[in-house]
């Protein structure tokens, strides 16, 4: 995993450290807490109320964090609690598009901080952001779906300094540091690439996914894989130059994506919403493309056994579908409630999967019997869109009618509520759990 990092000789009281610091029950182990804080830059390490805190000032004149390469950020405004003075410990964020105003913000998953924001898109606050997916290294893609002015497009963002680019040859790496920091389009350099699709227009560009073939460690190398829902085109970029290097072509609308253990990518069409709900697999080796049928369909998750999961509301109400490639047959949980609307769908590796429902609610549903186990209601206002699972094993929705997202304990159900951006509307991989534990590393 990527260390975290601290600018040049900046004063940080109390920074909050991470998770592999305690131990089975949470509580904070001293002398663990005290090296990951030195690791990191910081002087002094401590256990506050079972949280690991940093403290003390950072090397002055030297970066503090080898692995950067050099590089490290701008730090004229830093505080205590995020922006460039926070540390997150682990390098476990989740990146949730705020839809409404062409952002997409970066929260530090082990205390909800929102760590950065990003124009998405040369269109800005018309640029549309909608899925977003993660790598194994923790760098992401976000992809603009129906920008008002300009083509469809993808963009792709480091997760730490040491892969950030710096553009204007300063030895500083210039990014945002919180949510009042959007940098100019062009200007924040921890923005990769940016590469638009089809001809020039708006493509509807949805479905999106890593395929895990990077380097965990350097981040080298891998695709990413785009499904646009108008022209049908399924295309495969290169993950480091977001080149796109070749494409085929699906018949049912991409709307949601997933990658499988065996590397397939799996698209659920736009239709699944009105009973008609068709999945393409595409082999990612040869470009062939196969369609099954499943119940219902909206959003898509992959479980560690090759299992698609999809959620969706039909004329019948909403569902959850396990469908099996290898025995052809699908297992299922119907919601007859016409007022619920059943979004993203995450899949915790633990034996449970998640579910958004529409009217705020996230459901728990097991994943042998695929029966209801629990729903958590009233966590945000109505339209939660997404959910997610991170590496601390805390279930993430996303309300975009509240705009927030809600991190939930799933052994007790209590969840925190934490402020992001504009009409937030994410309900893709978007911490990188998915891929991690479909490809059997994690």
């Amino acid at each position: 995993m990527v260390k975290g990092w601290t600018a040049l000789g900046t004063v940080l009281a109390l920074a909050l450290c991470g998770c592999s610091d305690s131990n089975s029950n949470g509580s904070c182990v001293p002398a663990t807490c005290a090296a990951e804080c030195q690791a990191a830059g910081y002087t002094v390490g401590s256990c506050v109320e079972g949280t690991c805190r940093c403290s003390g000032t950072t090397d002055a004149g030297a970066d503090a964090d080898a692995d950067d390469d050099g590089a490290v950020r701008e730090d004229s405004t830093a505080t205590d609690e995020g922006g460039s003075g926070h540390y997150c410990a682990e390098a476990s964020y989740i990146w949730i598009s705020n839809t409404a105003e062409g952002t997409l913000s970066k929260v530090c998953t082990l205390d909800g901080i929102e760590v950065g924001r990003y124009w998405t898109s040369p269109q800005m606050g018309a640029g549309d952001p909608s899925r977003t997916s993660v790598n194994l290294h923790g760098d992401m893609v976000v992809t603009n779906r129906d920008p008002t002015s300009g083509p469809s497009s993808v963009t792709k963002f480091a997760a730490e300094p040491g892969g950030c680019v710096d553009r204007n040859g300063d030895h500083l790496i210039q990014t945002s540091t919180g949510p009042t920091d959007v940098r100019p389009w062009g200007e924040d350099e921890c923005m990769i690439w940016n590469t638009p699709l089809g001809a020039g227009g708006a493509i509807g560009a949805r479905a999106t996914a890593w395929d895990g073939t990077e380097d965990p460690d350097t981040g080298a190398g891998g695709f990413v894989w785009i499904g646009a829902l108008s022209n049908g085109i399924v295309y495969k970029l290169d993950g480091e130059t977001g080149a796109v290097v070749d494409q085929t072509h699906v018949t049912n609308q991409p709307y949601g994506g997933a990658i499988d253990t065996r590397g397939n990518f799996w698209i659920v069409g736009a239709f699944c919403t009105i009973g008609i709900c068709n999945l393409a697999k595409v082999n990612t080796a040869d470009l062939s493309v196969e369609y099954v049928n499943v119940p219902c369909g909206y959003g898509i998750s992959v479980d560690a056994h090759g299992r698609i999961w999809t959620s969706g509301r039909t004329l019948a109400g909403s569902c959850v579908n396990r469908h099996d490639p290898t025995t052809g047959t699908n297992q299922t949980y119907t919601d007859s409630r016409m007022a619920a609307f059943f979004r993203g769908i995450a899949v915790d590796d633990r034996g449970s999967v998640w579910v958004a429902n529409t009217q705020g609610d996230v459901l728990q549903v097991d994943e042998e019997s695929v029966e209801l186990v629990h729903t958590i209601t009233g966590l945000a206002p109505a339209d939660v869109i997404g959910v997610a699972v991170d590496f601390q094993h805390q279930i993430w929705a996303v309300s975009q009618g509240g705009n927030m997202a809600v991190r939930i304990n799933p052994e007790t159900y209590a969840y925190e509520q934490f402020p992001i951006g504009s009409g937030p509307y994410t309900y893709s991989d978007m911490t990188g759990y998915q891929l991690r534990t479909v490809i059997e590393i994690f």
